[in-house]
């Protein structure tokens, strides 16, 4: 059945009447265009019309792309944040035969973050897609609700490394003290992702996670006492600092070269003077692997006794302070306004600059760089936002393990009908390294006017 609905036209002139209309069009095919034309343009007053939509009725499984209208309108539902739709979504979540309508509306759940959606979500960790699981897991860490904790903690026992995944990194959001003793476990996973995210996860919970940490230095298993040991080297403090210099020294030092060596790395990323002495002694190391980490870490604790210079750069529309350890680039082009290289080229930064954008909030601009991150296969670790200087900020987080393991910070700032945004990519120990040089740029950053 022919439609003479140009949706395309109507999702250009933002004519939401129009793409309502088109939503009940007896051609499935326009329905299914009018709802991911709705998901794109994100009006309020789609909602009814949208709930409605995402219904499921046992004759839709004559016809397979009507599933394709549930999942868009679930999308769209989730992306316009109206609570209105809550029980719709719940609905969809627990009945909908189609598991990607299930898994659409569970993630717009996640979006809107509501507590209301907590039950409901926990009931999903059960779902038998993986999919389902995996998406009601991040949606729980979204929403941050610490009921969820124990069923997040059995999660990471499912069959399923995504599922596993999430889980860890969502309690890793909540921070909750009662998730360590299985993070610790976590760590020994059969798969390298969920191993990743376990020791992310541990060093979001930091101080609480110390003394149970500085116990698996003393396990069996060489892997989970070096996977320990880098850990403590990302919280840092005076208990983890001692344990870890006790490995290298004296009757206490581990008999592992591959420990030996993330303990060096360790201590070089605490950066403390107490270290050293316990890193010269293994600058004797019967092996170079051991001997080279030694090195570095030696050099890295030493580094901030020299002094850095701290430059500027001011286009007179905004101003940022930056290290010398970045070469900044200025450019023709009037979006991307500067580029950097850091050390080794391994982090590169733009500055981008959007105009016109008073209609548009931190926020609304937030999520459609998250659109960018899922389109390029990057998942969002971390986010926050507050306000500075007259400016909304706002910092998204992220990781891509597709090819290689890679980091992706973006902070926008924005004032009035300016938006500027730094956008840091490259290698996850390089943005250790740089943690303090970002730190001052983010700081520094200023709009003019």
């Amino acid at each position: 059945m022919d439609s003479d609905v140009n949706v395309d036209h109507l999702e250009e002139e933002r004519n939401v009447d129009g793409l309502i209309i088109a939503l009940k069009d007896q051609n499935y095919l326009t329905r299914k265009e009018a709802a991911r034309a709705l998901k794109r343009v994100g009006d309020e007053r789609a909602v009814d019309a949208l709930i409605e939509a995402l219904r499921y009725k046992s004759w839709h499984s004559e016809y397979i792309i009507l599933s394709a209208v549930r999942e868009n309108s679930a999308e769209a539902l989730g992306k316009i944040g109206d609570t209105k739709a809550i029980p719709a979504l719940i609905h969809s979540m627990e009945d909908d035969p189609d598991e990607e309508v299930r898994l659409k509306a569970a993630w717009a759940l996640g979006e809107m973050g509501d507590e209301e959606a907590v039950d409901a979500l926990i009931a999903a960790l059960e779902d038998n897609n993986w999919s389902v699981r995996r998406t009601a897991a991040n949606a729980l860490g979204m929403i941050g609700d610490h009921r969820a904790v124990p069923y997040l903690i059995k999660t990471l026992e499912d069959k399923d490394w995504h599922v596993r995944k999430y889980a860890a990194v969502s309690l890793g959001k909540m921070r909750d003290k009662k998730a360590i003793p299985v993070l610790l476990e976590a760590m020994d996973d059969e798969d390298a992702d969920v191993r990743w995210k376990a020791m992310l996860a541990l060093g979001k919970l930091g101080e609480s996670a110390v003394p149970p940490l500085i116990k698996t230095l003393k396990d069996k298993n060489w892997r989970m006492r070096a996977k320990s040991a880098e850990v403590l080297g990302k919280i840092g403090g005076e208990d983890a600092l001692h344990a870890l210099i006790n490995l290298l020294l004296g009757r206490t030092r581990d008999k592992n070269r591959h420990v030996r060596g993330k303990t060096a790395e360790a201590l070089g990323r605490i950066g403390d003077e107490q270290g050293l002495e316990a890193l010269k002694s293994v600058q004797k190391d019967e092996y170079k692997y051991v001997r080279d980490k030694a090195d570095i870490s030696i050099q890295k604790i030493l580094k901030p006794h020299k002094e850095v210079r701290i430059l500027n750069y001011d286009n007179g529309e905004v101003s940022l302070d930056y290290s010398e350890h970045w070469e900044m680039v200025s450019t023709s082009d009037a979006k991307k306004v500067l580029r950097g290289l850091y050390a080794n080229n391994s982090i590169t930064l733009s500055l981008n600059r959007n105009t016109d954008v008073a209609e548009i909030s931190s926020q609304e601009f937030a999520e459609m760089l998250k659109d960018v991150f899922r389109i390029q296969g990057s998942e969002v670790v971390d986010e926050r936002d507050f306000e500075k200087y007259g400016m909304e900020v706002y910092e998204i987080y992220g990781e891509n393990h597709d090819v290689t393991p890679t980091s992706i910070l973006i902070v926008s700032f924005k004032k009035n009908n300016l938006l500027y945004y730094l956008w840091f990519v490259g290698d996850p120990v390089a943005f250790q390294e740089a943690s303090t040089d970002i730190e001052i740029m983010v700081d520094s950053f200023y709009i003019y006017g």
